[in-house]
């Protein structure tokens, strides 16, 4: 393509922003949200390539997407308009005449087409039929642009849409930004794909394609074909009235409750015994099979497994018992830092083992001397206590199944608990892809209206089989601090919460036991693996 060609549709896309942006102010300001949702919906549909993404990526479980009701909201998994492409053209271009030998059957027309990629059927020599997934022309050449125009647009929209998001966005853009560039890395993504497939090449019920590594090039993906239905058509059947049960039941012969199961226990497992895993679940990306079998395919995006995965556990473990009669806000908590600011749980969990007398917390870290404090405890079990009843009074209950069921655990922590980041908590955001593929999973299980049932059941086994088959990742623990790291992290965490809440800061210095801190001024015994990141509301 010619750089003024280039050029030309650079200045269009970037006028066509600047109108929609215009747009959407003046329908916010005369209160017609719900236009102003469609709107900005359909005009990234129609633009279609990374604009169809964002929707996918980082709009999907926003109340943007959730109050957009239209038909064209499945046309982000399916059903993307396709560019014409001479395949024959391309596949002479990219491959070599022994590698053309491998193909046997190529349609010219795709049979479907996704935001970078579209697809052609056909077959390989060896008899299996299969997928042939070109690059669209100038992805590469015009995407960094798109990405810098779709941060501009994305901060101003949500700068005005919602209290505090704007570096919960900002974190977003950044990281669909990244994942986004590496998903237009057709190598990279076939080596992922041929990683699982030999992963699950002999599971039962969880099907990865072959991937045709000889055959893949930076703009070409040979895959083997994965029949089904799709979770995009079975979505589109049961907004045309289906039951989903029955739907997949007539067209496969399969249990959808099964097949779901597979899917999202064999995904957490994921997080324990692989390197990484499908980082984009979403419905478009499924296929339920016949024999209860249910597949994945396009694997542009990858979720590199938590680098704690003893905090991974101890989440998915409160959170499974968040369902039971057992369920402890506080130990949820003490998890949820443990995982996102693990620098300060271990600075709190340090201060925790002190025996010897010393100077008084405040004393050592210049805060309130002569306040009075609670002596020998846990403090992260005490914060941890302290934020129940925050959270008890809050929502007028201590039973947290009613607001799991309705989705509205972490929502009601964050904006009622932690409302402007009262805990000033600096959240580590490395290992976040699992959790957001996992939100993606859970908005297919909420969309076809089983995530009630099956949840509570996949934490419950996922939970079992970690604790039967990984004893050595329940059982360990996190690597210490000095206590001079220890007093300067709690220190500057105090301070940050002072500023926000001064009701909070006292309540927390009254749960920690000063009369048995030592100040060490000693070096730091062991290198911090944390680095900080941005305040955000958790």
């Amino acid at each position: 393509m010619p750089t003024g060609s280039i050029a030309a549709l650079k200045r269009q896309r970037t006028k066509r922003l600047a109108r929609l942006g215009a747009k959407v102010y003046y329908l916010r300001k005369r209160g017609r949200e719900q236009a102003m949702y469609d709107l900005i919906c359909e005009e990234f549909v129609d633009m279609g390539g990374v604009y169809i993404k964002f929707l996918q990526g980082v709009l999907f479980n926003t109340p943007l997407m959730r109050r957009w009701h239209s038909p064209s909201k499945l046309k982000i998994f399916e059903d993307v308009k396709a560019e014409p492409m001479d395949v024959i053209q391309v596949l002479r271009d990219e491959l070599t005449t022994e590698q053309l030998s491998n193909i046997a059957l190529i349609q010219p027309e795709p049979f479907a087409a996704g935001s970078f990629g579209q697809v052609y059927r056909g077959q390989h020599i060896n008899g299996k039929p299969i997928v042939i997934k070109v690059l669209r022309p100038m992805i590469r050449e015009l995407l960094k642009y798109d990405l810098r125009l779709l941060s501009a647009f994305s901060k101003r929209f949500a700068a005005k849409e919602y209290t505090n998001i704007t570096v919960k966005m900002d974190t977003a853009v950044k990281e669909f930004r990244t994942a986004t560039l590496n998903e237009t890395d057709y190598v990279a993504e076939a080596t992922f794909a041929h990683e699982l497939y030999e992963a699950y090449k002999d599971h039962p019920a969880f099907v990865i394609p072959e991937t045709f590594l000889n055959l893949c090039t930076p703009h070409l993906i040979v895959q083997e074909y994965v029949e089904g239905v799709s979770g995009a058509r079975l979505l589109r059947a049961k907004q045309e009235g289906a039951d989903p049960q029955a739907y997949v039941r007539e067209h496969t012969g399969s249990n959808l409750d099964t097949q779901l199961m597979t899917l999202g226990i064999e995904s957490m497992l994921g997080a324990f015994t692989l390197p990484r895993m499908q980082g984009d679940p979403h419905p478009g990306n499924v296929r339920f099979m016949t024999n209860n079998r249910i597949g994945l395919i396009d694997f542009g995006i990858s979720a590199p497994a938590p680098h704690n995965k003893a905090a991974f556990f101890g989440i998915l473990f409160e959170w499974s018992r968040a369902y039971q009669d057992n369920s402890d806000m506080a130990g949820m908590f003490e998890q949820f830092i443990r995982f996102f600011v693990n620098d300060l749980y271990r600075a709190l969990k340090k201060l925790s083992t002190l025996t010897a007398q010393g100077p008084t917390l405040p004393e050592a870290i210049g805060q309130l001397p002569g306040m009075q404090m609670v002596k020998g405890n846990d403090i992260v079990k005490e914060i941890g206590h302290m934020v129940q009843r925050m959270f008890d009074s809050a929502t007028g209950t201590r039973d947290v199944r009613d607001i799991l069921n309705d989705g509205q655990l972490l929502h009601a922590f964050g904006q009622m608990v932690n409302k402007d980041n009262r805990l000033g908590l600096i959240v580590r955001l490395e290992s976040s892809e699992v959790l957001r593929a996992a939100q993606t999973y859970i908005a297919l299980l909420e969309a076809l209206g089983r995530r009630a049932d099956l949840l509570p059941l996949i934490l419950t086994q996922v939970v079992e089989r970690v604790e039967r088959e990984h004893p050595d990742i329940v059982h360990q623990t996190d690597n210490t601090v000095s206590m001079s790291q220890a007093i300067g992290i709690v220190n500057q965490w105090l301070e940050r919460v002072a500023v926000r809440d001064p009701a909070m800061f006292v309540q927390l210095m009254q749960r920690i036991d000063r009369n048995k801190l030592k100040t060490a001024n000693a070096a730091p015994t062991e290198p911090l693996d944390n680095k900080q990141e941005e305040p955000t509301n958790a």
